[in-house]
C-alpha cells in the first residue's frame, strides 16, 4: 500500500483527480498479487526462521541470524530499487517496470539514466533512500533470533511449524488454489489503464518479464502453427488493395540516405492533421512521395532498428537486441545491399553499445559507424551525446565526390527529441518536447537543402522514418494514433511526380520496399512487404509493452498481452493479432 501511493503521488500528474473510492479499488484489486510477492520474499527468511529454531547452539542461532539480517537488507534495497525505477519511468514510459530498464542500464548506464528525465534521477534517489533506510531499520530491528529452550523434540515442533507456515506460502505465491496461477492480469479491474497500472506490483511485474525471456514459442500459443498460418494469411490476402505506383528513379543503383528520427510522429505534421512543428518535415514531403497511414512497428529504439533495418517486428514482452545470437541471423537491409556493391555508413551522435546497438549494427553488415566517440568532448553536449544538427553535419562532409562510383547506404539516427529534451536551440515553442521536435526538424531540414547541392543530387534516394510511437502528445490513447508516424521518399534520384498514398503500411515494409525499388529481391523478410508490389498486404502490425494491434484499411484490432483481453477491434481482427503474435514468436525462437 506504501508504494502504491508513492506511485500515484510521484506521478499526480498522471493521477489527477483520482478520489479516495477509486484509490481504494486500486490497493484492494492490487492485494492478490501484492500478497503472491510478500510470499516470494518470505520464502528464504521462513526457512532460515525454521532452520534457526531447530538448533541449541547460540552460535548457530547468531549465524542464521547474520544471513537472515543479510537476506532482509538485500530484499529491501530491491523493494526500494524496483518501486523508485517504477515511479521515475512511469511517466515517460507508460508501462509497468519490466526487463527494459534493466537491459537499457546494463549496455549504458549515462544513457539509460538520460531516459529518465531531467528531474528523474533525483526522485528516484529520494524514494530509494527513504524506503531503503525505512525498511533496512524495520527488518533488522524486529527480527531478533534467540535459541528455543526445551527438549529436543521442541525444538523440532518449532521447525516442524515453521516449516508448515512457510509451505503455506505456496497459496498466496500462487495466488490460491484456482485453475490460473498468479499473473499480472489478475490486478486489472478497470477500463482506466492507469488504474490498471497502479494497481499491478512493480516487484513482480519485473520479475514476471524476466520469467518470459525465453520459451517464445509457447507465450502466445493460441492455435495451431498452421491454423495461425492459415488466419494471417486470410488476413493478408484480403487486405490486397489498389496498386501503388512504383517511383521511377534517375538510376538503377542511386545512393540512399536513411534518416531515422528519435520519437516523431504524425502529430507533429500539419499534412497529417497535426501541429504545425516539424515544417521542413512537411516540406520536403510535399517534394516527395507521403505516406500517409504507415505505424511504427513499435516503442523503443532497440526494437525499431530490427523493425527498419531487417523488417522485423518489435516484440511486446521482449526485445530481440537483447539476443546476439539471434540478431546474428536476422536478414538485413544494408547486408544485402552490400552483397550489391554499396558501402555502408551508420551516423548516431549517442552512446553506439546502448540496448546492445553495435552488435546489431555489426551484424546487420555495418563497417563504418560514427558514435559520439567520433566526436570531439566539447561537441558532446546533450546527455545523449553530440546534438542532430552536428551529426547531419559530419555525415554531410563525408559525402562521397561525383567522380566516386560506388553507391552508398548511408544511416543517420538522431537522438536530440529524446528525454531530456536538452537542445542547444530555442524556437518559439516554450514545451520542452516540441522545442527539441522543432530543433530536430530544422537540423533536417538544413542537412536536406545542403545535400540538394551536393554534385551526387541527383542519383541520391532519401528515406525519412521515426524510429518508434509517438511521445507527444502524451493525452494519446488509441494505439493507431500512438503509433502512426510519416513515411517520406524523396530525393533527387525520384523522378516521379509527389505523391500523398492513403494505403496502410508499416514500418517494417521498408526493406523489401527499398530492395524492390532496386529490383532486388526480399525473399528473406518475412514479415516485410514491397508496398509497390501489387499483391503487398496494406495491413500493419504494431506492439508496445502492453498491446499488440494490426491496423487494416478497414478496422484496428487491439489486443491486451499484459491481460489477454481485447480492447478494439472485431473478433477476425482479434484471431489476426493472434495469429501474427504466434508467430512472430514461433520465429523469434527458432532464430
Amino acid at each position: 500500500m506504501i508504494a502504491k501511493c508513492a506511485f500515484v503521488l510521484v506521478n499526480a500528474s498522471v493521477y489527477k483527480g483520482i478520489g479516495f473510492d477509486v484509490f481504494a479499488a486500486v490497493v484492494w484489486h492490487g492485494l492478490p498479487m501484492d500478497f503472491s510477492m510478500a510470499g516470494y520474499l518470505t520464502l528464504l527468511p521462513g526457512l532460515l526462521l525454521a532452520a534457526s529454531g531447530a538448533v541449541a547452539s547460540l552460535r548457530w542461532v547468531r549465524t542464521f541470524s547474520i544471513i537472515l539480517k543479510c537476506v532482509l537488507v538485500v530484499e529491501a534495497l530491491v523493494i526500494a530499487l524496483a518501486v523508485s525505477a517504477d515511479a521515475m519511468l512511469y511517466p515517460y514510459w507508460g508501462f509497468k517496470l519490466d526487463t527494459t530498464p534493466l537491459f537499457y542500464f546494463m549496455s549504458s548506464p549515462e544513457a539509460a539514466m538520460a531516459s529518465g528525465g531531467t528531474g528523474g534521477g533525483l526522485a528516484m534517489t529520494s524514494i530509494l533512500f527513504a524506503l531503503f533506510t525505512a525498511l533496512l531499520l524495520m527488518w533488522t530491528k524486529f527480527v531478533p533470533l534467540v535459541p528455543v529452550k526445551g527438549a529436543p523434540m521442541e525444538r523440532v515442533r518449532v521447525a516442524a511449524v515453521m516449516l508448515l507456515c512457510t509451505g503455506a506460502l505456496f497459496l498466496p505465491i500462487r495466488g490460491g488454489l484456482t485453475v490460473s496461477t498468479m499473473n499480472l492480469s489478475r490486478a486489472y479491474f478497470s477500463s482506466d489503464t492507469r488504474m490498471n497500472h497502479a494497481a499491478v506490483n512493480p516487484l513482480f511485474s519485473f520479475m514476471y518479464s524476466a520469467s518470459h525471456q525465453s520459451g517464445f514459442d509457447s507465450q502466445f500459443d493460441y492455435f495451431t502453427l498452421d491454423r495461425a498460418a492459415d488466419i494471417l494469411s486470410g488476413s493478408e490476402r484480403a487486405c490486397i488493395g489498389d496498386t501503388i505506383a512504383a517511383p521511377v528513379l534517375s538510376t538503377t543503383r542511386p545512393d540512399i540516405y536513411l534518416v531515422i528520427l528519435e520519437s516523431f510522429s504524425a502529430h507533429l505534421m500539419p499534412s497529417l492533421g497535426g501541429s504545425p512543428v516539424a515544417m521542413r518535415l512537411d516540406s520536403i514531403a510535399e517534394d516527395g512521395m507521403l505516406f500517409t497511414h504507415c505505424y511504427a512497428s513499435s516503442f523503443r529504439t532497440d526494437r525499431a532498428l530490427p523493425a527498419i533495418l531487417s523488417g522485423y517486428p518489435g516484440q511486446p514482452t521482449t526485445s530481440i537486441m537483447k539476443f546476439v545470437g539471434k540478431t546474428d541471423r536476422l536478414p538485413s537491409l544494408p547486408r544485402s545491399l552490400d552483397a550489391e556493391g554499396y558501402a555502408l555508413s551508420y551516423y548516431y551522435g549517442g552512446d553506439i553499445n546502448f540496448t546492445s546497438m553495435n552488435a546489431y549494427l555489426m551484424s546487420a553488415g555495418f563497417d563504418r559507424i560514427i558514435c559520439d566517440r567520433d566526436f570531439p568532448v566539447a561537441e558532446r553536449m546533450s546527455k545523449w551525446g553530440a546534438p542532430d544538427h552536428l551529426v547531419f553535419d559530419r555525415a554531410l562532409s563525408d559525402v562521397p565526390a561525383s567522380s566516386d562510383t560506388v553507391p552508398v547506404f548511408t544511416v543517420i539516427q538522431t537522438s536530440s527529441s529524446h528525454e531530456p529534451f536538452d537542445v542547444p536551440w530555442q524556437s518559439e515553442f516554450s514545451d520542452p518536447r516540441l522545442n527539441a521536435f522543432a530543433y530536430a526538424d530544422k537540423a533536417l531540414g538544413q542537412w536536406y537543402d545542403a545535400m540538394s547541392r551536393t554534385p551526387r543530387w541527383d542519383h541520391s534516394l532519401v528515406v525519412i522514418i521515426p524510429d518508434h510511437y509517438a511521445v507527444w502528445p502524451d493525452t494519446l490513447v488509441s494505439q493507431a494514433s500512438r503509433h502512426h508516424v510519416p513515411l517520406v521518399i524523396a530525393g533527387g534520384a525520384l523522378r516521379s511526380e509527389a505523391a500523398r498514398i492513403d494505403a496502410v503500411v508499416a514500418q517494417t515494409d521498408i526493406a523489401a520496399t527499398v530492395l524492390g525499388m532496386l529490383g532486388l529481391s526480399a525473399a528473406e523478410f518475412p514479415f516485410s512487404h514491397n508496398v509497390f508490389d501489387p499483391s503487398a498486404p496494406h495491413m500493419a502490425f504494431f506492439s508496445d509493452a502492453e498491446h499488440a494491434s494490426v491496423a487494416t484499411p478497414a478496422s484496428v484490432a487491439t489486443l491486451n498481452v499484459s491481460s489477454g483481453l481485447p480492447e478494439e477491434g472485431d473478433s477476425l481482427g482479434l484471431e489476426t493479432v493472434k495469429a501474427y503474435l504466434q508467430i512472430l514468436y514461433n520465429d523469434l525462437q527458432q532464430r
